[in-house]
């Protein structure tokens, strides 16, 4: 972790964040969209499971792509990474 700035570890580390509440995720039972059918429940069940696995997976790519040198798309990488935690944070409130 010597090669990677400061700035750029708290940039991804965001990214972590869901992990921890990822228990929620998968056993909060969740109550939205379970009026509908059984297709559209497992399809909304999978994108909540998204909303955490996600920002994991951009943490790592954010991490090599800024290994490989390409900054800017790892910033951007970083960026949506925090989006979709914030998407699947409102999901769990």
């Amino acid at each position: 972790m010597d090669q990677f700035p400061k700035w750029m570890l708290a940039l991804a580390g965001v990214n972590l964040l869901p992990l921890l509440a990822s228990p929620f995720f998968l056993f909060g039972n969740l109550t939205l969209c379970q009026r509908h059918t059984g297709v559209l429940y497992l399809l909304f069940y999978l994108l909540t499971q998204l909303a955490w696995g996600l920002p994991l997976a951009a943490f790592f790519v954010r991490l090599d792509l800024y290994r490989r040198g390409f900054e800017t798309a790892g910033v951007v990488i970083a960026l949506a990474g925090w989006l979709i935690a914030a998407v699947g944070v409102w999901l769990l409130l």
